[in-house]
């Protein structure tokens, strides 16, 4: 709308009332705006541009007003001073960037002044709206640059494996002709536009997680800190954090921050959980470390003395250590085994008791059990047969005499666990450390919930709720369909046997048509398979090169170094049968220790052999298979299979073995190479 006020009586009223002359009478003038430019839109942050014609042909100018309103509140304005008529003047006028204001009409006033306060104005709508921009950056403080994909209207995201805490921006281009770049920073605890303060996202770990930053309300995820009683924990890596706490029994432990906490098993011997979710301490008082494991979900807890692992004492004071197989916190899909920094600090209920309580099934097997107590976390002082008698008529001890090695628990003779029983093992050492009394009550079965997971429709076993597996007939290239479990990708699969295509958000199969059975670790996140018979059974190497083809030794390992498979039959691995007569395995290679998911193969040490089952028999021996392509450069065959002399594996670097029977096995190839 376009209006003039001019004063007149007013003015010469003044005049005549101030007897001035003729000569002195004011002229009140005739301002006059013509505006140019493009007015019709803009983006929150955009700077307006136009051009303003002001002429007044009797009178000298004084001022332009530029405002810019949103509803009646003025939110940006511009005085620019007009000296002569007839000039196009160019006015530039901010349009703010807040929070949570919706795309609508703003209302830009002008207004053109005189000397002799007369005045003309004009106001024009624009509309105002966000940007609606292709992508986003995210800048880290360490310079490295992400893209911010947008997910829905206004959200932005970007999903990776980052630290616990990223610290960064989030640029946004120009966009349009008088738009301008934005940087959204943080201040005051709030992100805000044309800011430089690095944004403090943080997980409760690091990891894989989203990055998610919403353009209209301003806020973004995730700000979350693991804590207890508000002391935040400690990053050991990516799924484990720490922290240091002096406990007595009956303190009560309040965690915050923590993903899927209901979820989360907690140890009966260390904590109590209360109906808030809060932990009442139930172990003797000390120092202890408790290490929460977001992969596995539950807390680790172990006595220290000063900052490292507790020992035990002559007198039976200080820390009793588990190491060993059929054991495993918080499922045996994490067993100990003879991998000492694995070891379970029993919990002391007293000065000098120790007490460990499992479950049948669930964290102890049922029917096959050998584990002993050790006086560290690590090899040194241990419990032998002659330190430890059994009052059980459940566990014994050995003594190396009695058909088992010295100090090892064995269930005695006819004894098979309770699936879901609870079993309290107590060791007293109030006598001292080669006294000691064993003790293993039997306190009934423990509820178990299923929380079923269905793979193409087909319900998978479980005892556990954290191992699921199922015996099922699957073709190559088919895809897998998993119901009430959507996590595929932050899952590990075996890259023989499944292949997981992150735009189609699928798990599809690749080894040759038949049954298998299918494992889905929920605790480890791996996803692995077997090649069976439809009743389940391992298939074994036949003479024609059908069947299967099992891999033992050291040097190779899945899903990490982590696992080497050793020579214990029974958990040889299977090679994917990847077409007819066809095995293969691959893998990057890595260290031994720190070893990443997916270095299956130790860079510097390699001793492995390739058997007809899963165990020792038939295998194939020196020079059983002949090696072609490059392969003899990489490895040799003096009975296992070694580096070739002087070599090493490129750390990183993929490497893949095909074993091609289609010949026979009796005139097998082997082939190494590098991807």
């Amino acid at each position: 709308m376009k209006y003039t006020k001019i004063l007149t009586a007013a003015l010469a009223a003044s005049a005549m009332f101030c007897a001035c002359s003729d000569d002195d009478v004011k002229v009140p003038g005739n301002p006059v705006m013509n505006i140019t430019g493009n007015l019709g839109e803009a983006h929150f942050g955009d700077s307006l541009r136009f051009v303003v014609k002001a002429t007044d042909e009797t009178v000298p100018l004084s001022t332009i007003h530029a405002e810019l309103y949103f509803g009646d509140e003025m939110v940006s304005e511009q005085v620019i001073r007009t000296k002569v008529s007839g000039a196009d003047y160019e006015a530039t006028l901010f349009v703010p960037y807040y929070a949570n204001i919706p795309d609508g009409k703003a209302t830009l006033h002008l207004m053109l002044q005189n000397i002799n306060f007369t005045t003309t104005e004009q106001n024009l709508e624009v509309a105002i709206s966000h940007a609606d921009y292709p992508s986003l950056t995210f800048v880290a403080e360490d310079g490295t640059e992400y893209v911010m994909d947008r997910t829905a209207k206004n959200v932005y995201a970007m999903t990776g494996r980052f630290p616990a805490e990223m610290r960064g921006v989030i640029k946004a281009e120009a966009m349009g002709e008088f738009g301008n770049p934005i940087t959204f920073g943080y201040e005051n605890s709030e992100i805000k536009p044309f800011t430089e303060g690095s944004i403090p996202f943080s997980n409760s770990v690091p990891g894989r997680y989203t990055i998610e930053f919403n353009t209209f309300t301003l806020e973004g995820s995730p700000f979350v800190v693991m804590s207890l009683n508000g002391e935040t924990l400690e990053a050991i890596d990516e799924t484990t954090m720490k922290i240091d706490m002096n406990l007595n029994k009956g303190d009560v432990l309040v965690p915050d921050g923590f993903p899927n906490y209901n979820d989360w098993w907690i140890n009966p011997d260390y904590f109590l959980k209360n109906e808030d979710g809060s932990l009442t301490f139930n172990a003797y008082q000390g120092t202890y470390r408790i290490i929460a494991d977001t992969k596995r979900q539950y807390l680790r807890v172990y006595k220290l003395l000063g900052s490292e692992p507790a020992t035990l004492n002559e007198d039976g004071t200080g820390a009793l250590w588990v190491i060993g197989t059929g054991v495993g916190h918080p499922s045996l899909s994490n067993e100990v085994g003879w991998t000492t920094e694995n070891a379970i600090c029993m919990a002391p209920v007293g000065e000098k008791t120790y007490q460990l309580t499992l479950v049948g099934g669930k964290t102890v097997s049922v029917s096959d059990l050998n584990f002993k107590f050790f006086g560290q976390m690590g090899w040194g002082v241990e419990l032998g047969g002659a330190d430890l008698v059994s009052q059980s008529n459940l566990i014994g001890v050995g003594t190396g005499d009695n058909g088992h090695d010295s100090g090892n628990l064995f269930l005695e003779d006819g004894v098979v666990l309770a699936d879901n029983g609870v079993y309290v093992f107590t060791v007293d050492l109030t006598q001292g450390i080669h006294d000691g009394i064993l003790t293993v009550e039997y306190n009934g079965e423990q509820q178990f919930e299923e929380k079923p997971i269905y793979l193409n429709g087909q319900k998978m076993d479980t005892s556990d709720n954290a191992l699921y597996s199922t015996v099922i007939s699957l073709e190559q290239g088919s895809t897998l369909e998993f119901r009430e479990f959507t996590a595929l990708d932050d899952l590990y699969c075996d890259p023989d046997f499944f292949n997981f295509d992150e735009d189609a958000f699928a798990i599809s199969f690749l080894p040759v048509s038949g049954h298998y059975n299918v494992v889905l670790d929920k605790l480890n996140g791996t996803l692995t398979a077997q090649a069976v018979d439809a009743n389940g059974t391992q298939l074994t190497l036949q003479n024609d090169g059908t069947g299967a083809i099992y891999l033992m030794g050291w040097g190779v390992g899945s899903p990490s170094m982590d696992n080497q498979f050793g020579w214990e039959p029974g958990k040889a691995y299977q090679l994917a049968q990847v077409s007819p007569k066809v095995y293969q395995f691959t893998g990057q290679a890595g260290p031994e220790h720190g070893s990443a998911i997916g270095d299956r193969f130790r860079y510097d040490y390699l001793s492995f052999k390739f058997f007809y089952q899963d165990g020792w028999g038939g295998e194939f021996g020196e020079g059983a298979l002949k090696m072609i392509g490059s392969t003899d450069t990489l490895i040799s065959n003096p009975g296992n299979f070694e580096l070739a002399p002087d070599t090493q594996l490129e750390q990183g670097a993929t490497y893949r073995i095909t074993i091609d029977l289609t010949a026979g096995v009796e005139n097998g190839t082997i082939n190494m190479e590098k991807l």
